[in-house]
């Protein structure tokens, strides 16, 4: 058995290993060695033990069933009692306890034993042992059978990570065909009915040319939708490169973009105020405030959007917002918001996006978006552009 002095330098090894820029399988062999010179025992095994198989996933066995990639019974393995009972279990000669009949011993050839459940996402994976065909001269102690625990979560930490990470990129794969089959083989035939439509209003008068309005106009609601989506698709985390950007030119650009009937739009920003951020996001931003602002308002509503450089409000004097809605928009809760219309979840995810804060008050006689600490980072910013 080692020393106490020696004792703590296992769990050194541990922190060690969070910090170094190893893959998943080069962390966990250098967990299965810790174990190992810790405990003073030949083999460590990470097992995989689903569907009644006992299956190497790493180990430092080098000949042999179980050698990485191999797959024998689990019921012919020390393994099974530590995946039946979900608690560890450890002896330094079978012969001389309960299990010196059990059918692992003659299976395996194993004496000593220790291992520990590995878990992912709360349900059992596999085990994390280390044994030797030779009995150990001394006992397996409660330290060293809660060593073996703690490697064991360890482990499991490093297998969830591993899993999530995974997840993410098949996630974003499936997100990158997503964003290409909206981006391409939708806009391309909703460019044509766009066209297609320009050409008849040409052509025709009267009532036939009011239909077509019409039309013209759904469409480019859709071509407006498809571009939310595409953002909605890119958000969430931060924007990245932003450059400054004035304010009041691009709120006047964003409320021509949008179908303003008789709302009235009053711009209270100095002409030098500017914004750093993303231009396009930020656009899409005050296009959505000023489209929720005339679809939801009262006839001949009426729009101010005052700010600075250290934020800007989009106020209306409209019928204000169902408590629901000032409620999740307050609370930043996505999953309510976006049943509310992808607009307003655009206008969050903006936001967040950028890392600014986002203030909701809503009564009958209006709504106020507040956005402020957009120009937070600003002197870093500029800190930097002097080096």
């Amino acid at each position: 058995m080692v020393s106490d002095t020696s004792r703590s330098e296992p769990f050194k090894s541990l922190l060690q290993l969070t910090a170094t820029d190893q893959s998943t399988e080069e962390r966990l062999l250098k967990a299965i060695d810790v174990g190992r010179e810790y405990l003073g025992v030949d083999n460590g095994v990470l097992s995989y033990t689903g569907e009644g198989r006992y299956e190497v996933v790493e180990t430092n066995i080098q000949t042999g069933p179980y050698t990485q990639g191999g797959v024998v019974d689990l019921d012919g393995t020390w393994c099974r009692h530590v995946v039946e009972s979900g608690e560890a279990m450890g002896f330094a000669d079978a012969s001389e306890t309960e299990y010196r009949d059990d059918r692992a011993l003659e299976t395996t050839g194993l004496h000593c034993y220790v291992g520990a459940e590995v878990t992912v996402d709360g349900e059992t994976y596999g085990t994390l042992c280390f044994s030797d065909d030779v009995p150990r001269d001394d006992p397996i102690t409660d330290a060293e059978r809660d060593f073996v625990s703690v490697l064991a979560r360890w482990v499991s930490t490093e297998l969830e990570r591993r899993k999530h990470y995974a997840e993410l990129r098949e996630q974003n794969e499936r997100l990158d065909e997503f964003t290409g089959i909206v981006a391409h083989d939708l806009r391309n035939p909703l460019s044509g009915a766009i066209g297609f439509v320009e050409l008849a209003q040409e052509r025709v008068s009267g009532q036939t040319a009011e239909f077509l309005d019409r039309v013209r106009g759904a469409l480019d609601r859709m071509e407006s939708m498809i571009a939310e989506c595409l953002i909605l698709a890119k958000e969430g985390a931060d924007v990245g490169e932003r450059s400054s950007v004035a304010l009041e030119p691009l709120v006047r650009e964003a409320w021509d973009t949008v179908q303003t009937r008789d709302a009235t739009l009053t711009v209270d920003v100095a002409s030098e105020t500017a914004i750093v951020a993303d231009e396009m996001r930020l656009r899409r931003l005050f296009e959505n405030l000023f489209r929720n602002s005339v679809e939801h308002g009262r006839p001949g509503v009426s729009v101010t959007v005052t700010g600075d450089a250290d934020g800007f409000v989009i106020a209306d004097d409209g019928p204000g917002l169902p408590p629901a809605v000032e409620a999740a928009l307050t609370a930043a809760d996505a999953e309510n918001v976006k049943s509310f219309g992808l607009g307003l979840l655009v206008v969050q995810r903006v936001v967040t996006g950028h890392g600014w804060d986002l203030a909701v008050d809503s009564d009958d006689d209006g709504t106020r978006f507040a956005v402020s600490d957009v120009n937070a980072a600003e002197p870093v910013h500029e800190a930097l552009r002097s080096d």
